[in-house]
């Protein structure tokens, strides 16, 4: 046997040793809580709400969580061991060097992914032809994955293949007489030598990949004549708060606290921006009224909705206008734009610019459009390429 078959062999019973040694211990804690939790499941009292309530498991959870602590004690002791004997933490995150954690979403794809990319890129086109026919420019920020920016940090993980691969796809797939794609890619590698254009410990950008993608938005708009009349007279401007600290989304996949706090990654430690209106504040009631909405329409995910981040303060400072942000967080890029396309704001007041604000790894989810009224022929084909 060579050296090599010998050293992998030698690995594998090693890990299958340390599998086996994390399922004794589980298996035991099992057992132990399950018997220990027993005086807080017989203590338990129903409230006088219908059975099929979701009130009802509320309270059980509450009563649960409230009796029988040990629950975040066993919760953080797991995690603990699958941290110290496999580098690992929940299903979710996967651990980088140096304290940089990434999202599972970055490296794994779903089954027939092809076809839900294909499913996104139609949903896409709908939108692009829907804005065209209404004289629209659609501009497209493709927002690049973490480990795309920082591969340095992964610890050798290699992502799947279909991740290489979205942007040339949607590259082709749209009609670039009627659509700007924005890449920032390269811009934010460029930046990485002034500072974190992401969080370690956050799936998102941070204040200066915000500035860096608002300033390529803005020089992409200029180049195509669609940026706004300049002026001399500045609308916006954007200064800096207290340094502070950030607990990164990601950091929830590893429940340590309290009882493992030494083993917790730190928090990310940033500076926060927020632009202001220069002469008074912009009311947001007048901006999203019927008669006062902005000419440029911005619609994205947490990337764009979240304040901490100042991505639609960076574009409302560069170009030099307010935009009516119709961004939402934690359900993907696809629904807000079909709720947006879909509802009162566009039917009453037609922008002069939509800004679709896009993550990578979002061209290979499933796009939850579900009770949102879309066209029947658009329903029918998204169906027929996800069945594929």
């Amino acid at each position: 046997m060579s050296q090599r078959n010998s050293s992998e062999q030698s690995e594998a019973i090693k890990s299958g040793y340390g599998y086996a040694i994390v399922g004794v211990v589980f298996a035991l804690m099992v057992a132990t809580l399950s018997i220990l939790s027993m005086p807080a499941v017989l203590s338990y009292r129903a409230p006088p709400v219908p059975l099929l309530n979701g009130a009802l498991v509320r309270s059980f959870e509450a009563h649960f969580d409230k009796e029988f602590p040990l629950r975040t004690a066993s919760i953080n002791l797991w995690t603990a061991l699958q941290l110290v004997l496999f580098n690992e933490g929940k299903f979710g995150v996967l651990l980088g060097t140096d304290g940089w954690l990434y999202s599972n979403e970055e490296f794994h794809v779903l089954p027939r992914w092809s076809n839900i990319l294909d499913s996104n890129l139609e949903f896409i086109r709908w939108v692009q032809a829907k804005l065209a026919a209404d004289s629209i420019p659609l501009v497209i920020v493709l927002v690049p994955e973490k480990a795309h920016i920082y591969p340095e940090f992964t610890d050798g993980r290699q992502q799947a293949s279909a991740h290489s691969l979205v942007a040339s796809q949607l590259s082709a797939s749209i009609d670039d007489s009627e659509t700007v794609l924005v890449r920032i890619d390269d811009l934010l590698k460029q930046k990485k030598s002034v500072g974190d254009v992401y969080f370690r410990t956050d799936t998102h950008w941070t204040p200066l990949g915000t500035q860096v993608a608002a300033r390529a938005i803005t020089a992409a708009l200029v180049a195509k004549g669609l940026a706004p009349k300049a002026s001399n007279a500045k609308v916006f401007y954007t200064e800096e708060r207290a340094q502070t600290s950030l607990k990164g989304d990601l950091l929830s996949f590893l429940p340590l606290e309290p009882m493992f706090p030494k083993m917790m990654i730190p928090s990310d430690i940033y500076t926060p921006v927020v632009t202001k209106a220069v002469s008074k504040p912009i009311d947001e009631a007048d901006l999203l009224s019927d008669e006062s909405l902005p000419e440029i329409s911005l619609v994205g995910t947490s990337y764009t909705a979240n304040e901490h981040w100042n991505f639609e303060g960076y574009l409302s400072e560069f170009l030099n206008e307010p935009l009516a942000d119709y961004s939402k967080e934690g359900i993907g890029p696809f629904p807000p734009m079909a709720q947006y396309l879909t509802g009162k704001d566009y039917a009453t007041h037609k922008p002069r610019l939509v800004i679709w604000e896009i993550p990578e790894r979002s061209l290979l989810g499933k796009a939850a459009l579900d009770g949102i009224s879309l066209p029947e022929d658009l329903l029918s084909k998204l169906k027929m390429l996800n069945q594929r």
